[in-house]
């Protein structure tokens, strides 16, 4: 069978003789917390300053936002009510194409990666034509803020169904907790001991979180830099990360054999 990251089934040999038996990379290198987290955290923050408040990234953060405007009595709610749909539709869409490339014999990382920067590359060229955004629902936040969520839906679905072995790139409360827990449980010593694999393995995943979230805040930086002097040509600097991937990605996916 081949199989996405986490292990599940996707095809069946028997079924389909043809077929080449895909085994998932490693996708250990360092740079896909360190580009992925960069480009969530710039994109996060550059649609936030760009779009009266949308979070491309942080999708249910809209729904505070949504609440805030609410009790301010502002009620240009569109995008902030239409976030979650969008986010969630792109998602599904997201999932089928990762699917139906593994099934057909093609690692999906590279067309989804390239999805992703095209799709960003949109968002970019959208800014740049349309008027600027009047208002928190206007046209151009509406085109733009879509694009945006759509982006961050394919970043979304590649970590969890290709990715999976390396910590979330947008969601870093999780990650912060999950740090922090597991190094109180092993310096309290709680719970069985550690054997020295289970170590490494928890030390590996500590350093891509630390990675993940400094990428993420150094990202959110350069990002609200970028939307405050260059504007929406800025987002050449995530599209750019994201094709940086691209040829680490093919090492680690060639490195494996294929059956």
């Amino acid at each position: 069978m081949g199989h996405y990251a986490d292990g599940s089934s996707v095809s069946s040999v028997a079924d389909k003789p043809a077929q080449q038996h895909l085994i998932t990379p490693a996708f250990e290198h360092a740079a896909f917390p360190v580009a992925l987290g960069s480009v969530a955290g710039f994109v996060d923050i550059f649609g936030f300053m760009a779009l009266f408040g949308l979070l491309p990234a942080h999708v249910t953060g809209n729904l505070i936002f949504l609440a805030v405007d609410i009790a301010r009595h502002q009620y240009n709610l569109i995008m902030k009510i239409a976030a979650l749909p969008i986010f969630a539709a792109s998602v599904a869409i997201s999932a089928w194409l990762i699917g139906t490339l593994s099934t057909r014999g093609r690692h999906p990382f590279i067309p989804m990666v390239l999805l992703q920067a095209a799709i960003l590359g949109l968002s970019l060229i959208a800014g740049l034509l349309m008027p600027p955004a009047a208002n928190a629902d206007d046209a151009t936040v509406v085109v733009v803020g879509s694009t945006m969520l759509f982006a961050m839906a394919v970043q979304n679905t590649m970590m969890r169904l290709i990715l999976n072995n390396l910590p979330p790139t947008t969601i870093m409360t999780g990650n912060i907790t999950h740090m922090v827990a597991e190094g109180v449980r092993l310096a309290a010593g709680f719970g069985p001991a550690v054997t020295p694999s289970e170590a490494s393995t928890l030390a590996r995943k500590a350093q891509r979180i630390g990675l993940a979230l400094a990428s993420f805040a150094v990202g959110a930086i350069v990002g609200a830099l970028a939307q405050v002097h260059v504007g929406y040509a800025g987002l050449l600097a995530p599209i750019a990360a994201l094709l940086v991937l691209i040829p680490i990605g093919q090492q680690e996916i060639h490195a494996v054999p294929k059956f």
